[in-house]
């Protein structure tokens, strides 16, 4: 799954008009915390996020990136329970300048959320289940430019449900953003 997710962002990348977005694309890679929540319990694993954007004008852009929500395990040694979910996104994204340096931007696309759960029974040995369905995701970000080509990032997004599980999956991350 992973390399299909760098094949297809690389083919995105690729084919975006680079020479009319020259001063406008960005690579944002970022780190946080995810959470798994359901309507008993939430826990929250490490995030890890790349993504490739670019402005069409403006205010309106584009996004295409991976996020990856952490192995979350759960039970006692001999008896665990492992849920593992990665999502491939696109979305429109809105911005809005707050000054020459700082904006603030919205986004809301499809993702395609890849989630994989697996129940460890000791010495009798283990049941795996995997399976990816589309959900609506949104986001909300500031942006704070530290050089004409370097950006810090803050954001929080949402990624609905995981895969036939009562599970909702949102992280908060922090980033950089290299404009080219």
């Amino acid at each position: 799954m992973k390399k299909t997710v760098l094949a297809a962002l690389l083919g995105v990348a690729l084919c975006s008009p680079w020479p009319a977005l020259a001063e406008s694309s960005y690579l944002k890679v970022s780190v946080g915390q995810s959470r798994y929540g359901n309507p008993l319990d939430t826990d929250t694993e490490r995030a890890l996020s790349l993504a490739y954007g670019a402005a069409l004008d403006a205010t309106w852009g584009y996004e295409v990136g991976y996020i990856h929500f952490g192995n979350l395990r759960q039970g006692a040694p001999g008896l665990a329970l492992t849920t593992r979910s990665q999502a491939l996104y696109g979305a429109a994204v809105a911005n809005l300048p707050i000054n020459s340096a700082t904006r603030v931007y919205s986004k809301v696309g499809l993702a395609a959320v890849n989630t994989k759960v697996s129940f460890d029974v000791g010495y009798v040995g283990s049941v795996a289940d995997s399976g990816t369905n589309t959900n609506l995701m949104a986001g909300l970000g500031l942006d704070y430019k530290f050089s004409p080509q370097v950006a810090g990032n803050i954001e929080y997004q949402y990624f609905g449900n995981a895969y036939q599980l009562p599970i909702n999956l949102s992280a908060w991350t922090v980033g950089l953003k290299y404009g080219f």
